[in-house]
């Protein structure tokens, strides 16, 4: 609106002047300066402003003089209020390019499989229980076989003799007493066939534990009783088994607790379980002997199949007040084993 007044008051004082009586040719020349300021109306106004020069129109140049009107004042205009764009806020970083996902494959070769071994069978070994202690009379020696054995002898012969296993079996029990035997200066024993089958009908019963009830108290004698059992087949252990329990439980295994040779008795309080076997396989007043092993079901003898033997001892051993007589000094031969 100022700008506009001015020029509009110019031309009335230019058309105010006396003229020459010459031809006067004037030009004007416009300069137009345009400021343009983009407002923003939330920003608050800033002091300060902007000066336009006017510029005066100057006529083309002549030789003649010319009146020149007045320079116009500089007029002041307000500039608009200045805007401060608020300074735009920096664009987001890009986010960083995510990794990019990787699996991982682990292939595991399977091991051949290869057959499971067999489990070794299971082994069970019973020693035998404590033998009876004898009384302290000399032992009644058994009395002759009859020439003409009883119906039951003759039962109990031929049944011993079955389930012995022939003469195998009876050479075999024979010759492991006497290897024993003879390294402690004793005579070798006999097999008997009265004294196996009593063996028999005990062994048959498959109750591990002391029965010389047989013969009615006709026939006295001693006895040793053994177990083998195992998981595994055991259908053709007779004869080992039976070896086993003579030289490995009986003898071996007791030999070691007899300490007292040359003495009539053991010491006092002594447990009899722990030498009484091996000094009856020894005793050398026992002349025969007569066993039985039978094959016994798991759960009766121990809790697996297993060999039940059976051996009985005439005239009987463990006699108090006999030992030293009975139970020589060993001669120093080679150990055996089954």
């Amino acid at each position: 609106m100022k700008s506009a007044f001015f020029l509009a008051t110019g031309a009335i004082l230019a058309a105010a002047m006396p003229l020459d009586k010459r031809a006067l040719e004037t030009q004007w020349v416009t300069d137009i300066v345009t400021v343009t300021v983009t407002v923003d109306p939330s920003a608050p106004s800033s002091a300060g402003g902007v000066f336009i020069q006017a510029v005066s129109s100057q006529p083309a140049a002549t030789p003649s003089p010319q009146v020149q009107a007045p320079a116009p004042k500089p007029v002041y205009v307000a500039p608009p209020p200045a805007v401060s764009s608020p300074k735009p806020a920096p664009p987001p970083p890009s986010p960083a390019p995510a990794a990019p996902q990787t699996s991982t494959v682990i292939v595991v070769e399977a091991p051949k499989s290869s057959p499971a071994p067999a489990p070794s069978p299971e082994v069970a070994v019973k020693s035998s229980p404590k033998p009876s202690p004898k009384p302290s009379p000399s032992p009644v020696a058994a009395s002759p076989k009859p020439a003409a054995s009883s119906p039951a002898a003759s039962s109990s012969s031929s049944s011993s003799s079955s389930s012995s296993g022939s003469n195998d079996y009876q050479s075999a029990m024979l010759n492991e007493h006497n290897i024993h035997r003879a390294n402690h200066s004793a005579p070798a024993l006999e097999w008997d066939d009265q004294l196996a089958g009593f063996a028999h009908i005990t062994a048959s019963g498959c109750v591990f534990a002391h029965d010389m009830t047989e013969g009615g108290g006709s026939v006295a004698y001693g006895q040793n009783l053994a177990s083998f059992g195992s998981s595994g087949d055991i259908s053709g252990d007779q004869i080992l088994s039976g070896r086993r329990g003579v030289t490995d439980q009986w003898y071996n295994d007791e030999m070691e607790n007899w300490t007292f040779y040359g003495q009539s008795n053991p010491p006092s309080g002594l447990d009899l379980d722990a030498f009484g076997h091996f000094t009856q396989v020894v005793w050398k007043g026992s002349t025969k002997v007569g066993c039985a092993t039978v094959q016994c079901p798991s759960g009766s003898v121990l809790s697996l199949p297993s060999w039940y033997t059976v051996c009985n001892y005439g005239p009987p051993g463990n006699f108090g007040g006999e030992y030293g007589d009975n139970v020589l000094k060993p001669l120093g031969q080679a150990p055996v084993t089954v």
